[in-house]
């Protein structure tokens, strides 16, 4: 159960009721706040208006009876159905009315810092009158109903007079519940509040289903992934995920079938990289140990023959040691190339008078045909002699006598430099030519390692190729001859 707390599930549902929290705990504040405003502004526009029905009544009472008699009555009335303390003065500023029905005289003192607004008969003013608001606040403790207003306590006397006063008209009840109650904004925060906590409930309840039924069918693939990836992990190189999709979890399962096809395109070359190795040293330290057991037997004289031929297993012994060390370089990450900006045309005409001697005792022509004004390009010209000197070596052993051997040299887009390396030879099979530039490969399998390479050379070119930003390709028809294509761009590797 504890690591249910941990799961992605989880996390989904608290992710959903924290946000689902925040939203309803937003919009609740949200709808109270604008109903509290809103409360305010219609509690101002009734005081407002209760304010100026007051003073119009009052204004026609004065002027249809023609002074201030028999006013208590009519302001003890106005004050039950507008729950406020209604004084009026008259002009010269003597109390001719109070709602509360008498003249106390503390309060009256107190009236005069209150604000009046003056009655109006026409164009003259016949009195002032205060309408100040009363709020019936109960005493829970007690259940004892008080009166407050905004001049302060009323006395015990005038409350229970108030009251009283307030019990004794028609409809009480109504009156009270009026003055009790919110307003109706208050009430529509209320209702809608309420309203809000339902349907978060019923909301909370269908999303955690929802997430529960879609936690099952979205996590089926992460749990296959999971399963696939632990498999992967002990070994098994095998393992693939099915694509469920174009969502985020179909890209992670054709990630992870990548992954595992590169782990275990990796492995089985490794295996046969280790088997390959194992093959070619077998075979000169075999026939290295036979010959010096012949020796040693008495079978063989050590001759000059037998030592040749035991120096010639060494040699390649030795150029098969360089050629992997090579070869772990160039596949290394950090790789080293020593980038300077040379001359393609002086690289290239050094190779070809390097292999001239060897060209000539095969009776092999060899040239090297150079564009003119070939710019200076960024590159290793070490690195690149030895591609160089690799595919002459090749096309010099596979040119039979009185064929010829070409390097042209041109620029391609004015973004690169493209060498091309030419033989009339005995060509590559359409059968070999897709793994030319595999390790240990061999186009004639029948070659003796004494007149062969050991099968690197054409995977160190591409890889020293390849580390300078550049490719190389090569065609060949059988019986008519080669051709390597080497691109190396201008600028050295990006």
């Amino acid at each position: 159960m504890s690591n249910w707390f941990f799961s992605l599930q989880f996390r989904l549902i608290l992710g959903f009721a924290t946000v689902l929290a925040l939203t309803l705990g937003s919009v609740g504040a949200y709808i109270g706040f604008s109903a509290n405003r809103e409360e305010e502004k219609i509690n101002q526009l009734q005081d407002q208006a209760r304010r100026l029905r007051t003073e119009q009544t009052l204004s026609d009472y004065y002027a249809a009876v023609g002074g201030w008699e028999r006013l208590p009555t009519v302001i003890e009335r106005m004050g039950l159905i507008t729950g406020h303390r209604i004084t009026v003065f008259n002009d010269g500023g003597v109390v001719v009315g109070d709602s509360f029905g008498r003249k106390d005289p503390e309060y009256l003192e107190l009236a005069e810092s209150l604000r009046k607004t003056p009655i109006r008969d026409k164009d003259k003013t016949v009195g002032y009158v205060i309408f100040e608001p009363i709020n019936v606040v109960v005493d829970a403790a007690s259940k004892r109903a008080d009166l407050l207003s905004e001049a302060g306590w009323l006395s015990r006397r005038e409350a229970n007079y108030r009251l009283n006063l307030m019990e004794s008209a028609r409809p009480p009840a109504r009156l009270l519940s009026r003055l009790e109650n919110p307003p109706p904004p208050t009430l529509f925060a209320d209702a809608t509040n309420r309203s809000l906590l339902w349907a978060g409930l019923v909301a909370g309840v269908g999303g955690i289903m929802a997430i529960s039924l879609l936690h099952k069918r979205a996590l089926r693939s992460v749990r296959t992934l999971n399963e696939a990836a632990r498999s992967l992990g002990r070994g098994d190189l095998s393992q693939r995920v099915p694509d469920p999709g174009r969502d985020e979890i179909g890209n992670l399962s054709r990630t992870f079938n990548s992954m595992a096809e590169g782990l275990e395109n990796a492995e089985n070359q490794r295996r046969n990289l280790v088997a390959d190795i194992a093959h070619e040293l077998r075979t000169p330290l075999t026939n290295v140990q036979g010959y010096i057991e012949a020796v040693r037997d008495g079978v063989l004289e050590p001759d000059n023959a037998t030592i040749e031929t035991i120096h010639q297993q060494i040699l390649y012994l030795a150029r098969l040691m360089d050629d992997l060390k090579l070869l772990a370089e160039t596949e290394a990450d950090d790789f080293y190339l020593n980038i300077e900006e040379n001359s393609m045309t002086e690289v290239v005409k050094r190779s070809v008078e390097a292999f001239r001697p060897s060209a000539d005792l095969k009776n092999v022509a060899i040239t090297a045909v150079m564009s003119p004004g070939l710019p200076l390009i960024n590159m290793d010209r070490t690195r690149i002699a030895q591609v160089l000197n690799n595919l002459l070596s090749n096309a010099i052993r596979h040119t039979p006598r009185g064929g010829e051997v070409t390097v042209s040299g041109e620029t391609v887009k004015q973004s690169s430099i493209r060498i091309t390396v030419s033989d009339s030879g005995e060509g590559i099979s359409s059968e070999d030519l897709p793994f030319i530039f595999n390790r240990f490969h061999r186009a004639d399998p029948s070659r003796t390692r004494s007149t062969g390479g050991v099968g690197l050379g054409l995977t160190i070119a591409k890889q020293l190729v390849e580390a300078h930003g550049g490719t190389i390709s090569v065609t060949s028809v059988t019986g008519q001859g080669t051709d390597f294509v080497i691109d190396v761009p201008m600028d050295g590797p990006s």
